[in-house]
């Protein structure tokens, strides 16, 4: 699969653009810089769309660990 944060850099919230073949449902993880986990959801695919992350963290550098199934992704926001 392929995920995507948007905007990024952000400065309020970001969206996830996902591109996927698999209905199973994704789990999302978001770390900052120290290696704090800031937020855990478990999201179905067909209500990434709508998601918005990041209102309430603070100016920084982010990861988001992306998992569906056996497969594993991070991509890396800003907050401005």
């Amino acid at each position: 699969f392929r995920i995507v944060g948007y905007p990024n850099p952000f400065s309020t919230s970001f969206g996830l653009d996902l591109q996927t073949s698999s209905s199973e449902n994704l789990s999302l993880s978001v770390y900052d810089m120290t290696g704090r986990l800031l937020e855990i959801r478990d999201v179905r695919v067909d209500e990434i769309s709508g998601l918005q992350l990041g209102d309430r963290y603070p100016s920084g550098v982010y990861n988001v660990v992306a998992a569906q199934g056996s497969e594993i992704r991070t991509i890396r926001v800003i907050k401005q």
